[in-house]
């Protein structure tokens, strides 16, 4: 349905260092505030990284409070780009 809006609690984390992984962005972004769901997108067969990621926060303050301050962010000698989810 075209009318379906993307959740507002969470954040599309791409430009990652290959050698991050969900226990790194956890620490990372889990201090600005509870996260349901951290997942290192990675090749179906291979299992090596994309080099992107999804963080699902608990609220929208935090996702919000995490995106103003990790976009530009460098984990792992990567500087990460930081944008809300755009899929549903």
């Amino acid at each position: 349905d075209a009318d379906v809006e993307p959740p507002k609690n969470v954040l599309f984390v791409c430009k990652l260092n290959p050698v991050t992984e969900d226990d790194d962005l956890d620490i990372i972004f889990g201090r600005f505030g509870a996260i349901t769901s951290c997942e290192v997108i990675r090749d179906f067969k291979t299992g090596d990284s994309l080099n992107y990621a999804f963080i699902e926060f608990e609220t929208e303050e935090a996702c919000t409070q995490a995106y103003f301050k990790m976009d530009g962010a460098l984990i792992d000698d990567r500087r990460i780009k930081v944008d809300f989810s755009q899929s549903v």
